[in-house]
């Protein structure tokens, strides 16, 4: 049998458990078979043991396995400014009340509680890996050489910290290549992080949206560097973007559309079958976690556009395991 996962909010975030089970129920009734839990990705929500259950019992009424979970760093990122989306990711932030990152301690403490929460939630439902932004204040680091030291000194604090309770619960961490952020840094940042922490603790997860977005002179230069850690996927469709524009905050948003992967309004700068290479090379567990957004004018074209989705999702499962019998 085909697998297939799609993100748990492909049609809205809203904090509405109506609207959650909506969504779950549909995904079960187009015939996916996972789900990647995204809700409350960003912000400093914390679940409670009773909501952990309730999320494990929507899925098993629904016959859906929790694959992996979205899990939040702190804090608002994505913001409206004169009614456009922004994206805050290259200075350091006040506001933001738990942030595992900070140079608070108490503030950096809360930022590692809300992490344990979402392995938690990990154990509660059965996802296996928890995928992990790690915004990284790239102006504030060009401002003098001793911030960039500071934010890694407070990040690894963090790290040491998690990582025995991540690895008792048999979880681990994914960090993800983002948006409106120069890939170097990111690179760098992967590099270091990479070489400090063990793959049984933290790993990697691709964003192909964002990949085209940041690396548009190869999208796949990040997977085919850390596939070896690869624990998770966020599988879109994007189009390109100036490259003079890809570290602004505005322009990368409005730019990162979370179609289906080999949606023709991609224009085709991500080879799907070499990620599907190296996505077979990977110690991931299958099937690949697809993050899209799908919306429909009425509920039914909704309904068919997630069932087109999954079918899509159908076919890049194939496309792995061919890779895979190829090797």
């Amino acid at each position: 049998m085909p697998l297939s996962s799609v993100n748990s909010d492909y049609n809205n975030d809203l904090h509405n458990w109506d609207e959650i089970e909506r969504q779950v129920f549909n995904i079960a009734r187009a015939g996916f078979t996972h789900t990647q839990w995204i809700h409350d990705w960003e912000g400093e929500y914390l679940y409670s043991p009773s909501e952990m259950f309730q999320v494990r019992d929507l899925l098993r009424s629904c016959g859906l396995k929790a694959h992996t979970i979205h899990a939040s760093e702190g804090g608002r990122r994505t913001v409206l400014r004169d009614g456009r989306k922004y994206f805050r990711n290259a200075e350091r932030f006040k506001d933001i009340r738990k942030d595992y990152t900070s140079a608070n301690e108490y503030t950096r403490m809360a930022g590692v509680d809300l992490l344990r929460n979402r392995i938690d939630l990990c154990s509660h439902i059965g996802a296996s890996a928890m995928v992990l932004h790690m915004q990284l204040p790239w102006k504030w680091f060009a401002e003098a050489p001793q911030n960039r030291e500071e934010y890694f000194r407070q990040v690894c604090k963090s790290f040491d910290e998690l990582q025995p309770y991540a690895k008792a619960a048999g979880v681990r961490v994914a960090l993800e290549n983002l948006i409106a952020t120069p890939w170097q840094e990111q690179e760098a940042c992967f590099d270091r992080m990479f070489d400090r922490y063990d793959a049984d603790f933290l790993g990697y997860t691709f964003d192909s949206g964002h990949a085209v977005l940041q690396c548009g002179h190869d999208p796949c230069y990040f997977l085919r560097k850390y596939h070896s850690r690869l624990y998770a996927t966020h599988l879109q469709e994007n189009n390109g973007i100036d490259p003079a524009l890809n570290t602004d905050p505005v322009e990368t948003l409005a730019h990162d559309s979370h179609w289906v992967p080999m949606d023709s309004r991609g224009g085709g700068l991500i080879d799907w079958n070499e990620v599907a290479h190296w996505v077979a090379k990977a110690p991931l567990d299958l099937p690949a976690d697809f993050e899209v957004g799908i919306i429909g004018d009425t509920p039914e074209e909704e309904f068919r556009l997630l069932e087109d989705c999954r079918r899509v999702a159908e076919q890049f499962y194939q496309m792995v395991l061919q890779e895979k019998a190829g090797d």
